[in-house]
């Protein structure tokens, strides 16, 4: 099997993580934690683990938060590099940026900031060259490809088309990007000008020409963090089934937490019960409070007594006594949710 040590990896951490809002209002999508650790840390891990040894940061502009939680040097065996946009680039101009920025010269791998990925990218990489491909999509089967970008293969594994978000039951396949590419150096310079997205310019454009684009199918765990609900699954089978409770979190032994990730310094009263949600550091949970099917964000505090059900809460909430937030309720960083008739 190939090893690859001397491949660089670009990750693109750009965006502004508008889908995940109001979760990503004050953090950058990289850093909101999947079971106590940045989402961030995953990806890192799995390049490890697959004999990367560079990984090159292409940021956007407003992402201090990601640049002072990771500002190059080493990460384990990796050697971290920071390249920043000075306009939007997209992630065609973001690839190009930072291929150019930082000299790389042979094949790379590309990945999407967020996802979440484990598959086996030697056997990936060792498809790549037997079929010598210029392009390789790594391709996942999902029950419903509706809301992704769908790839349609040949006998060959070779990828013959797109359709982006096809309406359900209208696919032509289940295969989507999982966002996660293997480039040949020279296709940078196919990229066109300008701010571009290479899977609505680049790639299209090669299948169109009858260029050498590998679809390579893979089994493992992939998941797209873009959307709250989304990443609320993820955590969810991460979890599976168990409970993360940071060292630092003080749980009341009365307390109850089923499934549930709970992150550094929160504070769970007695009589309090969470299921199957996530919160973020430093959240109070006062006596006699529920939390179930939600996500929230840091500083927050859920008064006593109150409800709160399939609900997504930004940072530094506030939710009074006796207060049910109904489910599909998202509220924005720094609000305050009183029960009725108060305030």
């Amino acid at each position: 099997m190939l090893d690859c040590p001397h491949m660089d990896a670009i990750v693109l951490v750009g965006g502004q993580g508008t889908r995940l809002r109001p979760l990503t209002t004050k953090r950058h999508k990289s850093l909101v934690p999947l079971c106590n650790r940045p989402a961030i840390e995953y990806l890192l891990a799995w390049l490890e683990r697959s004999g990367i040894r560079r990984v090159v940061l292409a940021l956007g502009q407003d992402n201090e938060d990601l640049a002072e939680a990771f500002p190059g040097g080493r990460w384990g065996t990796l050697q971290l590099s920071i390249v920043r946009e000075r306009e939007r680039l997209e992630s065609g101009g973001a690839i190009r940026n930072a291929v150019r920025s930082e000299g790389i010269e042979g094949r790379f791998l590309v990945l999407n900031g967020d996802v979440f990925v484990d598959f086996d990218l030697r056997a990936a990489l060792a498809a790549h060259e037997e079929a010598q491909a210029e392009l390789t999509l790594a391709l996942y089967e999902v029950p419903d490809p509706s809301p992704f970008g769908v790839a349609v293969l040949d006998d060959k594994q070779m990828v013959t088309g797109f359709v982006e978000k096809p309406p359900p039951g209208t696919a032509p396949s289940n295969l989507v990007n999982a966002g996660v590419w293997i480039f040949e150096p020279h296709l940078v310079d196919e990229i066109p000008q300008g701010a571009v997205r290479v899977e609505e310019t680049l790639f299209p454009s090669l299948v169109g020409r009858r260029r050498r684009v590998l679809g390579c199918v893979f089994d493992g765990l992939w998941a797209d963090i873009g959307t709250p609900q989304r990443y609320l699954a993820l955590n969810r089978a991460l979890l599976a089934s168990a409970s993360c409770p940071a060292p630092s979190a003080k749980v009341a032994e009365d307390a109850t937490i089923e499934a549930s990730a709970i992150g550094p310094g929160c504070e769970v009263a007695p009589g309090a019960s969470i299921s199957d949600s996530v919160l973020w550091e430093n959240v109070t949970v006062c006596e006699g409070a529920h939390i179930s099917s939600s996500i929230v964000a840091n500083g927050t505090v859920i008064g006593p007594g109150a409800v709160v059900e399939q609900a997504v809460v930004g940072a530094g909430v506030t939710i009074s006594a006796g207060a049910r937030v109904p489910a599909g309720t998202s509220l924005d960083a720094g609000a305050r949710y009183d029960a009725p008739n108060e305030g």
